[in-house]
């Protein structure tokens, strides 16, 4: 006989009728495991005893249980004998196993082959017919050793609680969690879970899972403890409950490279409750089924893998493509070793390198990226320039920081990528054949490079006056033989080291505050004045350069040199707001529209974002009006969708900005009024210094127009007028307030923030 199954609300074995981990209710599914999307209110339930009681915790409703002890034999159907044997994913999960008229079946469910540290482990058993979850079913998704993983995540969390910080470390509530949370016994870190994972997890241990001591999340005790959540957002209102969060995903999709970007979160770390590419592999081979149909994740890849290995495999409900027997050859210089991929080949260490050396700083860079320690992190920095005069210093830390907007725009990532191609002798095919398997353009230079000699001879004064020559080249095409052939000269870790400042893909961590630390304990300068200088400037080879001549306070803020924003601090409350401003405070209406800075000088206008691009050729309605006002300036302000003398719905900003650019009238349709609420610089003068009162009376001072207005202040005493304004606020379609410290600079660097905000409320 051949099973027949059908992929629809889950799977149906039709003969039998019962569905396997159908999401819908039906009259009766075997559910493999006790996560919302493999179960439902069927009427009929077969799982393990411990998948039984967590349903039964979160699920509402009577229905029939068919509840088996794993391994133990039973007849599911008349002449269909049946068994669960454990699946390794969470706590109970199971696979299903059947025999009929001498043929055998097995349903994997979500399954993990290498033993986890909250789940049974996993019992393959031989059956004719497999059927299996391939989550992961690529080479690039092969994890690394959990215990290295495991130690990667305490090491993180020490660093960060070292910091000051407050370690968020996000997985799933059912499994994820309660790994999470054995993985840190023993480790002497004090542990608070979020209410779900809580309550999971005192199910788990109803279950007789031992687990380290935990506490419920307390926000007015959380100092100094690591915090387990299920994946949320920064903004997530449970969030802000949480002082300086750093933020870390354990996942299996960490190893890809976009997972930091995607989940938005400080860290990722690959740990899965899913067997990766090796153990599907694996499991096959333990089954050694007949035939094979994949679900899930990458099925038709890895049923196309299974293919070439012998085995007849298929994808359920995708076209399978069985293909010609042609042999495909590797490229020669594919590895997926990860010592091939992901250590750079080794080089002299960094103390028998002069200090100048390019290699001795691609080498501190390696270390960097390896510690979330903020005080390793200094100490690495401080190390690095202490042997290094003033020049070099500066020429240091122009390589340590990511390059400016302005500076990849002349270097596009595929000019970059063609020039390693040709300079390491490598094609297109081959370096799209390793990108395939390693999804990450890092890995796939670490592998090219390694063909390069380990004879490091450039200077950091070499490397940088090359960035002059490079970024000054007339053409695209000059500026790639340039770069290819000063690819050729590095050795593996310069080229890498290089190769990532050049994209922008640097992962040594070096936040601004740290470099400026830097540079003030190197010139022996104080840190408030580094800081200061840096704001105004954004350029750490300018500031560097000052401190080593004692000119700092020379470095002013300039037109068309935009500087980084003062950012609000969320507030759930006007006694919040109260207790940090004091009693009388100054609010403004919170715009919802497009943060910039604008600047002015004669009649050239420009206006930037918040990451310093240049954004006048999106409203230039606003230049015409800002040259009828005299003066020269730079404000702080906000582009406001605008009608009828209140605000638009922030829809209608982000339709006109999704317009075609050769679409007219653009302006009439969808009008805009810039608000602005905080002068920096008056006809040369620099303000950042002066308090808001001072800064906010000048502002007063310039002309407004139709289309360029300045945001009103309302002083406001008390609870009740906050209330009052805020509904006010609400009432004509603002976000919120803005309270703002009357006596304050304007310092984005602060560590105190003199901005706070109270979002507005959801209205019936």
């Amino acid at each position: 006989m051949r099973w027949q199954i059908e992929q629809r609300n889950g799977l149906y074995l039709s003969e039998l009728d019962w569905h396997l981990d159908a999401r819908h209710p039906v009259k009766r599914s075997f559910v493999s495991h006790a996560h919302f999307d493999h179960t439902g209110k069927h009427q009929t339930i077969l799982c393990s005893p411990p998948t039984a009681q967590l349903i039964q915790q979160r699920l509402s409703g009577e229905r029939k249980w068919i509840i088996k002890e794993f391994g133990e034999t039973f007849e599911l159907e008349p002449g269909v004998e049946a068994c669960l044997y454990p699946a390794g994913h969470i706590a109970g999960s199971a696979m299903l196993w059947l025999k009929k008229a001498g043929q055998s079946f097995l349903y994997t469910g979500d399954f993990k082959l290498t033993p986890g540290i909250s789940a049974e482990p996993c019992q393959p058993v031989a059956a004719d017919t497999l059927v299996m979850e391939t989550t992961y079913g690529l080479p690039r998704y092969t994890f690394p050793p959990e215990n290295e993983v495991y130690a990667d995540i305490i090491r993180f969390c020490r660093d960060t609680l070292e910091n000051g910080d407050t370690p968020v470390l996000f997985g799933y509530s059912l499994g994820k969690s309660q790994s999470i949370l054995r993985s840190l016994t023993d480790q002497g870190l004090e542990v608070m879970l979020h209410p779900t994972a809580l309550k999971l997890t005192q199910s788990c241990q109803k279950l007789g899972w031992k687990f380290p001591q935990f506490l419920s999340f307390d926000p007015r005790n959380q100092e100094g403890k690591v915090v387990i959540s299920p994946p949320l957002a920064k903004t997530a209102e449970w969030m802000k409950s949480i002082r300086n969060p750093k933020t870390a995903m354990i996942s299996g999709w960490a190893i890809d490279p976009s997972a930091s970007y995607r989940y938005q979160c400080d860290r990722t770390f690959p740990l899965s409750d899913h067997a990766d590419y090796l153990d599907l592999q694996n499991f096959v081979a333990k089954v050694q089924p007949k035939e094979v149909y994949t679900v899930h994740g990458f099925a038709k890849e890895f049923a196309a893998t299974l293919r070439e290995q012998g085995y007849q495999a298929w994808a359920l409900g995708r076209e399978n493509q069985l293909g010609l027997a042609i042999e495909t050859q590797t490229p020669e210089l594919h590895s997926t070793n990860s010592e091939d991929t992901d250590q750079i080949p080794a080089d002299p260490s960094a103390s028998q390198l002069a200090a100048d050396s390019f290699q001795r700083l691609a080498l501190t860079g390696e270390t960097l990226s390896q510690s979330d320690s903020l005080q390793k992190k200094s100490d690495l920095l401080e190390a690095q320039l202490a042997s290094l005069d003033a020049e070099n210093v500066s020429h240091c830390l122009k390589l340590l920081h990511n390059p400016s907007p302005a500076d990849l725009e002349e270097l596009p990532p595929k000019l970059v990528k063609q020039s390693l191609i040709l300079a390491t002798g490598s094609s297109e095919s081959k370096f799209k054949s390793l990108y395939h398997d390693f999804r990450d353009n890092r890995k796939v230079a670490r592998v090219l490079f390694s063909q390069n000699p380990s004879n490091p001879s450039r200077t950091l004064s070499q490397i940088c006056s090359f960035l002059k020559t490079l970024t000054s080249a007339p053409n695209p095409i000059f500026k790639q033989s340039l770069l290819s052939e000063q690819f050729r000269k590095l050795s593996p870790s310069e080229g890498c080291f290089f190769f990532d400042f050049l994209c922008g893909t640097s992962q040594s961590g070096l936040s601004a505050d740290l470099l400026c630390q830097a540079i003030a304990t190197r010139f022996d300068r104080q840190l408030p004045s580094v800081q200061s200088a840096f704001l105004r400037s954004g350029s750490l080879t300018t500031v560097s350069t000052a401190a080593a001549t004692d000119t700092l306070p020379e470095i002013r803020i300039k037109p068309f040199h935009p500087i980084r924003p003062m950012a609000a601090k969320t507030e759930d409350s006007a006694e919040a707001i109260i207790e940090k401003q004091g009693l009388s405070v100054w609010a403004e209406f919170e715009h919802d529209g497009i943060r910039c800075q604008i600047h002015k000088d004669g009649d050239h206008i420009d206006l930037y974002d918040t990451e310093g691009q240049r954004i006048t050729h999106l409203f230039p309605e606003f230049v015409d009006d800002a040259r009828k006002i005299p003066q020269h300036f730079i404000c702080d302000a906000v582009v406001v969708p605008w009608g009828y003398e209140k605000p638009l719905p922030r829809g209608d900003l982000e339709k006109r900005l999704n317009r075609k650019a050769e679409e007219l009238f653009l302006g009439e349709e969808i009008p805009v009024v810039l608000w602005l609420f905080d002068l920096l610089s008056l006809s040369g003068d620099d303000l950042l210094d002066l308090p808001l009162e001072k800064r906010r009376q000048r502002l007063d001072t310039l002309s407004v127009t139709p289309k360029i207005r300045i945001t009103p202040v309302h002083p406001l005493v008390g609870v009740e007028q906050i209330e009052h304004t805020l509904e006010k606020a609400a009432t004509s379609g603002s976000k919120g307030l803005v309270f703002k410290d009357s006596e304050s600079p304007y310092n984005p660097l602060s560590k105190s923030p003199s901005w706070l905000r109270l979002p507005a409320r959801a209205r019936d």
